[in-house]
């Protein structure tokens, strides 16, 4: 990628060099391995703390972590420089690695998902912002460096599953953590020699810097969000209605507070000013929620009911990224002749059919081809439905709110990572019918069949529309 694509008469415009963008990428990919590496290292730290109670959380955790830290850690590259965020960021997933094999209980592996969560969070949003610096400062294109980034995001997330089922073979759950040691060094030493220091800028104040990145929103996002999957995963055995009527005062007092807000955490006058942004950032809730279900419920019940080791349910989760990254690209070239509501509505029919499939046929005693062409179904809604909603995004906001819409739509998917959590531990269960499976197909049917409705009825009325309307 020496060079970007120039127009007929046009002298070349050279793109950002490789090494570069190749460092930065090393770094990025820290997030979605460890994302995707616990899914098949959950059965085994259940069975060795005995507190498959505490199971969510440890997925939770981190996207909980990451909704905060990904739009406070493009602040903080702002505020301070991106090369340095980007290395601290890479000091604390250092960290968290080291402490995560040695914890004593659940509990503490999920604070230290947390300070992992937090830590890969600051790694996207500082390289694109030395991306967008260093492409103005020597006039060169950021085409290449984008997508070197997206690759690495892709592969490592399509990879993941397959590499979290080799270090639990070879090392147990705590090779989940192991497998950053060498990872953060090569990424630290790339980006140390390979990225121009931070240019000096003017000193910021501890009251601006706070005020900038809004701590009281973010703490009271976090609190509502706790509370909120406390109460809906007590509903498990004995509701606790404590929760909820928590819930609802903090869940207000966050809205207020970013009302008022000089630079919100979440602008709620932005998804109230809107609507279509709103409704993306309510359809990629949704989108996320199903596909972490399948995505983190699947591994465990492959493991524990149809007793695949994690190498082999690794395996087999490898299809749902490859046909996701298949789709993208498919979706890309599709996406220049239909409206972006034409992508959604394929991508929700291959969410809805592919619940329909587990409900009616899926069980433990499943072929293994099954198994795979569900699995690769599944990928078909992680490239259409993202790509479908970003275009609309991109349409649905003016452009001096762009990066604030950007950053929304990040915490977005993470809130339905989070959330996908409390469906699973609700639906895969021994004590249930064929390990809860079915439950999981008919979540992942009908929050597919809700969205495809919805999307027909969108295409329906918007016709004649310019195609971005759509």
């Amino acid at each position: 990628m020496s060079s970007a694509r120039a127009r007929p008469g046009d002298q070349p415009i050279r793109s950002l060099p490789a090494a570069m963008s190749w460092a930065l990428g090393s770094g990025t990919v820290l997030q979605g391995l460890n994302s995707a590496m616990i899914a098949v290292a959950l059965v085994p730290i259940a069975v060795q703390f005995g507190d498959a109670a505490s199971i969510p959380w440890v997925v939770s955790g981190l996207y909980v972590a990451t909704a905060v830290g990904a739009p406070t850690g493009g602040r903080l590259a702002d505020l301070f420089g991106p090369r340095r965020v980007y290395l601290v960021g890479l000091l604390v997933v250092l960290a968290a690695a080291l402490a995560g094999p040695f914890v004593p209980n659940v509990a503490w592996l999920v604070v230290d998902r947390v300070v992992l969560g937090l830590g890969t969070a600051l790694q996207f949003p500082s390289a694109m912002a030395i991306i967008r610096q260093q492409a103005a400062r020597r006039g060169e294109s950021a085409v290449g460096a984008l997508g070197i980034i997206a690759v690495c995001g892709q592969t490592s997330a399509a990879l993941g599953p397959f590499v979290g089922g080799v270090v639990v073979v070879l090392w147990d759950w705590p090779g989940i953590f192991w497998i950053n040691l060498p990872m953060v060094l090569n990424a630290a030493l790339w980006v140390w020699f390979s990225v121009p220091a931070d240019e000096p800028g003017q000193r910021v104040g501890l009251r601006a810097s706070l005020r900038s990145i809004d701590p009281l929103g973010a703490l009271l996002f976090v609190a509502s969000l706790v509370l909120l999957m406390l109460g809906l995963l007590s509903l498990q055995h004995r509701p606790n209605w404590t929760l909820f009527a928590v819930f609802v005062p903090v869940a207000v007092l966050f809205v207020v507070r970013e009302l008022r807000a000089a630079t919100p955490f979440v602008d709620v006058r932005l998804l109230a000013g809107h609507a279509g942004f709103a409704q993306t950032c309510g359809r990629t809730v949704l989108t996320f929620v199903s596909f972490y279900c399948v995505f983190y419920g699947l591994p465990q019940w492959l493991e524990s009911e149809r007793d695949l080791d994690a190498m082999g349910t690794g395996v087999l989760m490898v299809p749902v990224f490859a046909v996701g990254v298949l789709g993208t690209v498919i979706a890309t070239r599709l996406g220049r002749r239909v409206p972006p509501r034409a992508l959604l509505v394929i991508g929700t029919c291959a969410m809805t059919l592919a619940g329909a499939l587990i409900v009616l046929f899926v069980d433990p005693h499943s072929p293994m081809w099954l198994l795979a062409a569900v699995s690769a179904l599944l990928g078909v809604p992680n490239g259409f439905n993202n790509l479908g909603n970003q275009m609309i995004l991109h349409h649905s906001v003016p452009e001096a709110n762009a990066g604030s819409a950007t950053g929304m739509y990040r915490t977005a998917q993470y809130l339905g990572a989070a959330l996908s959590a409390v469906i699973v531990a609700h639906a895969v269960r021994p004590d249930e019918p064929v390990g809860g499976i079915h439950q999981l197909g008919a979540w992942v049917a009908g929050l597919g069949g809700v969205m495809l409705v919805s999307n027909l009825v969108a295409l329906w009325r918007s016709r004649g529309l310019p195609p971005a309307r759509l």
